[in-house]
């Protein structure tokens, strides 16, 4: 009986926890979450815009800008942290690795920002690990195994400095990208995508149990972009496999996203990329993004998660 009122007290405090409307959305990450920090620091050189939209990745606003748009339609750029760079990964020592930014650094970054502490009524959003997997290393297991250890390391990080709320998005299949070429580099590639989301839901499991007054909310996006892949015209798509603007990729740049777009030769097509669901050889298309946006608002409502209006 003891046992039994214990857990329904738990359950209570921890409903009343999570019901506090929030006021931010924090994000770290990569280009996919880049909304212009990047292409700020190159001085407007990476990525080329145009054709890229105003520093972002793709033809227009990014996922993560609609998400807050649909929150705050009038004053969305206030409510928005974005701390995620272009070519961003995770890496085993930010002094030794020739990265610019890595999920570390950027929650440093934040954290030095506002004195050492994360907002209890934020949202943060943490999606990164495609740029470790992209150039389709060859010490795969390890390099698995670095991904997660770092994400999980930089997630405690942000918990213990305070941060009560998570979205934690997995990774798309990287085997479907137009820049996995070969039957080879798709299945190595699809690979990796499959384990690191396996290995990113355990560690959001066992983050649930180690932080039971935090809210770890988990985004499988990876499985809704399946969803698009198996029935693209239901979505509003009619090429699923190719880039809309034609991208010549200079081999010898290596394989980073930030090689990528700063030696992509790219001409425009005529149909300005209607119905294509990628618009460079990694990135997706804004239309891709208002989706990946909607389906993250689906997910949050269902948890339960607000914001102050």
């Amino acid at each position: 009986m003891k046992k039994v009122l214990t857990t329904m007290f738990a359950l209570c405090f921890s409903g009343l926890l999570f019901a506090n409307p929030l006021n931010n959305i924090v994000v770290f990450g990569d280009s996919l979450s880049d909304n212009g920090n990047l292409y700020e620091i190159m001085g407007h050189k990476i990525p080329l815009s145009p054709p890229y939209f105003e520093g972002r990745f793709s033809n227009g606003p990014i996922w993560v800008e609609h998400l807050v748009a649909s929150y705050f339609p009038t004053d969305s750029n206030t409510h928005l942290l974005d701390y995620a760079y272009g070519g961003a990964g995770v890496s085993r020592d930010d002094d030794q690795e020739e990265v610019l930014f890595t999920l570390k650094r950027e929650i440093v970054k934040y954290l030095d920002d506002h004195q050492g502490k994360a907002d209890p009524n934020s949202l943060f959003i943490v999606w990164i690990g495609s740029n470790n997997y992209i150039g389709s290393p060859d010490d795969v297991e390890g390099t698995l195994s670095l991904v997660n250890r770092g994400i999980t390391a930089n997630l405690k990080r942000l918990a213990d400095a305070g941060a009560k709320h998570f979205l934690i998005v997995n990774v798309p299949d990287l085997g479907r990208t137009p820049i996995a070429s070969d039957d080879e580099a798709k299945d190595k590639l699809s690979y990796f995508s499959r384990r690191h989301n396996e290995l990113l839901l355990n560690t959001v499991n066992e983050l649930d149990e180690l932080y039971p007054e935090v809210q770890w909310i988990h985004f499988d996006v990876c499985s809704r972009l399946d969803e698009l892949f198996d029935s693209p015209e239901s979505f509003g798509f009619s090429n699923i496999t190719e880039t809309c603007y034609d991208a010549k990729i200079d081999k010898n740049a290596g394989n980073s996203v930030l090689h990528l777009a700063s030696t992509l030769k790219l001409k425009a097509k005529d149909d300005i990329c209607e119905g294509y669901l990628y618009f460079d050889p990694v990135h997706p298309t804004e239309p891709a993004h208002k989706l990946m946006a909607e389906k993250a608002r689906a997910v949050l409502d269902e948890a339960g998660i607000e914001f102050v209006k």
